[in-house]
């Protein structure tokens, strides 16, 4: 009896701060809803309750009863240095390869505005509004409108090139028009 004690005092798991191998250890969480856990907990800055967890896709109410007795909610360790959590993103937002296919573009239209004389700007906003649509459309492909909190990732990354490809377009367009002025100017 006592050793059934200790075993279960060091077999609780805070669902706050467990590892996706730690998580493995719960009755019915495999691979995939351990990883679903985790980014629940990322997206949401960690769980509230226990009983939180049955909103995840796949995991019902069943499986949070049968591992309630070794859940336990701990303090939220989430990473608060937003500089780096930025870099990260934007990072990986520039190297995304919808968003270097649609910049890569952009800069040989850009640079095709400037080498040929010819005015490609309205091209280069439509390339960057082309961007906005796949954007919102990959984003979209994620949806599941009876699960929105674990669609809310996909959406997001969907949208960060909508923004990305809008931005880019829109800014290449603006520097030629203003290359071109200064041209102009010269020229009289």
């Amino acid at each position: 009896m006592i050793f059934f004690s200790i075993t279960s005092l060091l077999a609780v798991i805070d669902i706050n701060n467990a590892t996706s191998d730690e998580l493995l250890k719960l009755n019915g969480i495999g691979k995939a809803k351990s990883q679903k856990i985790i980014a629940y907990r990322d997206i949401n800055q960690c769980f509230k309750t226990i009983d939180e967890l049955a909103s995840i896709d796949g995991i019902s109410e069943k499986i949070v009863s049968s591992n309630r007795a070794i859940l336990t909610l701990g303090i939220c360790k989430k990473s608060t240095d937003s500089t780096n959590v930025y870099r990260s993103n934007f990072v990986d937002v520039l190297l995304d390869p919808v968003n270097m296919a649609f910049v890569l573009i952009i800069f040989i239209l850009g640079l095709l505005d400037q080498i040929t004389g010819k005015d490609l700007k309205s091209q280069i906003v439509s390339i960057g509004v082309l961007g906005t649509f796949v954007g919102i459309f990959i984003g979209l492909q994620g949806f599941n409108p009876n699960d929105i909190v674990n669609s809310v990732n996909d959406i997001l990354l969907g949208l960060k090139t909508a923004f990305f490809t809008s931005i880019v377009g829109m800014s290449v367009s603006t520097i030629l028009s203003i290359i071109q002025k200064f041209k102009v100017k010269i020229e009289n």
